[in-house]
């Protein structure tokens, strides 16, 4: 679930997506919100060419206002390849290979590309996400609607809420975690807490093409000498990791 969530992948205007005016809440089924899971997904596989800003915000607790941690990226999807900046790291995947790059620690992973990034929520998931629920809430936020998956004592969350926009894309999710960690993680004795992480996606575009940077291209990042993959250009001092499968 992580994984797709993070496609899933934002900016204070949108911050409404929690905060608005919304009708009274409406408990669901699980068989309706599976379908509600599926409508998301099929936005995401069947819309080609969008750019989203992605933005994450963890939070101490449940109802503090102001992130201690924040960090704003982007996802880009043109056809069957995508670029994402995500939590600083950049991943790039076009028709043969998936690349990841951490300009912090200055590494370069290469692996087989994978199919199930354009599954946002794959049967499993939601399979999951909605067995140890014991109530699925929904209410009107304008033309949105804003779902509440609460979970039984013992789940790694307490509450999962999203916010979804009349087309079915995501404007939000927010994790409720369970688990109290201490507040300084330096300090064990400090006081326990229970965090929320927001992701929020913002400033939606579509039919976004022909950038001229060909970023999708492998040969800005490395180049093949044998069935051997060397990093090149800016990457070249970055330290490559070969993760196929099968070599081609």
């Amino acid at each position: 679930m992580k994984k797709k969530i993070i496609i899933c992948f934002c900016i204070s205007f949108l911050h409404v997506s929690l905060q608005g005016q919304s009708t009274g809440w409406t408990d669901i089924s699980k068989e309706n919100m599976a379908k509600v899971f599926e409508q998301i997904s099929n936005w995401y596989k069947q819309t080609t060419d969008y750019t989203v800003t992605v933005t994450h915000a963890s939070f101490e607790n449940h109802t503090t206002g102001i992130p201690y941690e924040k960090s704003t990226g982007y996802f880009k999807k043109e056809k069957e390849n995508y670029h994402s900046f995500l939590l600083n790291v950049h991943t790039i995947q076009n028709l043969k290979y998936k690349i990841v790059l951490d300009s912090i620690e200055k590494t370069m992973m290469v692996s087989n590309i994978n199919q199930s990034i354009w599954e946002v929520y794959m049967l499993e998931d939601y399979a999951y996400v909605l067995k140890s629920c014991k109530e699925i809430k929904m209410a009107a936020v304008q033309h949105d609607k804003r779902y509440r998956l609460i979970y039984n004592e013992g789940f790694p969350l307490e509450k999962y809420e999203f916010l979804m926009a009349a087309d079915g894309s995501l404007k939000e999710v927010v994790m409720y975690y369970s688990k109290k960690v201490p507040k300084d993680e330096n300090n064990p004795d400090s006081e326990m807490v229970k965090p929320r992480l927001s992701i929020t996606f913002s400033a939606y575009k579509k039919g976004i093409l022909g950038t001229g940077t060909n970023e999708f291209d492998e040969k800005n990042y490395f180049i093949k000498k044998g069935n051997k993959l060397v990093p090149t250009g800016k990457y070249k001092n970055y330290t490559l990791s070969d993760q196929r499968l099968k070599l081609d």
